[in-house]
């Protein structure tokens, strides 16, 4: 136990350092463990050195940044510490198998090697993978704008609606959709519709059959939040699951204790299987 705290708080403090200069000598320096105790720890619990770890952790925020904004190459390699946009664009090619412009551009999102911010006290829950038929649906449209890292606070518009809502109902439907963002900037776009009765404005719109990854939490909103991003960061590239366009679909329903009960639909491409990937060596 001591030991998966150890890790945590490091890997918390990598995390808020990933677009400084990071290695395993300022972790020793930060931690006041040898660097020898330091590898044997991580290899034990992660399964990789701290080093692989720290790139992993680089190239899926850069990912990120060109998926949902619009913030330069050049700029995404700056911050991220690269020393050129050449080293960049090479170790971003050598993880995900694309450079970062074909990355940006492609309509697959993949998550070949990426590594999201891990708490060891966590498992990663496991995928159902199901078909749901073409929906129509219409609800009150709300637009917002997300922050990379994506945080409850940046989506406290949606959850305040969902909570008056859900103080009048037992279930509510919500789909997502994200677009990019500003180009200077590392925001993007989100749109949430929460389906409604014809009493409010409406919008309409709907999905098509897909093949989704279904997955289920109890709990407060905040950490359903933080569920989610570990859903995508963790859990998808951990069974080389490759997520489709279009919306994602959550139903959110009210528990007894005031907490809540999530259904999370993902869409994802119909070849995709449920076996983890394995670490490369």
């Amino acid at each position: 136990m001591l030991q998966k705290t150890t890790i945590n708080a490091i890997l918390r403090y990598i995390d808020e350092h990933i677009e400084k200069k990071i290695n395993i000598h300022i972790l020793v320096q930060h931690s006041g463990y040898s660097r020898r105790y330091l590898q044997l720890l991580f290899c034990k619990e992660l399964g990789i050195p701290i080093g692989k770890y720290i790139q992993r952790r680089r190239i899926t925020r850069a990912a990120l940044l060109l998926q949902l904004t619009r913030l330069p190459i050049t700029l995404i390699s700056e911050r991220l510490c690269y020393d050129s946009q050449q080293t960049f664009t090479r170790e971003f090619r050598k993880h995900t198998g694309y450079t970062p412009l074909q990355y940006r551009k492609s309509e697959e999102w993949t998550f070949k090697n990426q590594t999201g911010h891990r708490d060891l006290k966590i498992s990663l829950p496991v995928p159902q993978i199901t078909a749901l038929p073409q929906i129509f649906f219409s609800g009150i449209s709300i637009n917002y704008t997300g922050i990379i890292p994506h945080k409850y606070d940046n989506a406290k518009k949606k959850w305040d609606t969902i909570s008056s809502i859900l103080s009048k109902k037992t279930k509510i439907y919500v789909t997502n959709t994200i677009s990019h963002g500003k180009k200077t900037s590392n925001e993007f776009n989100i749109k949430t519709i929460i389906h409604t009765s014809e009493e409010y404005p409406c919008t309409k719109n709907t999905t098509y059959p897909n093949i989704y990854a279904h997955f289920t939490y109890k709990g407060k909103a905040k950490d359903y939040v933080c569920y989610v991003n570990n859903l995508y960061l963790n859990v998808l590239p951990f069974y080389g699951l490759q997520r489709r366009s279009g919306y994602d679909l959550e139903i959110i329903s009210t528990q007894p204790n005031g907490e809540y009960y999530f259904e999370y639909y993902l869409p994802i491409y119909k070849d995709s299987e449920v076996a983890p990937e394995i670490p490369d060596s």
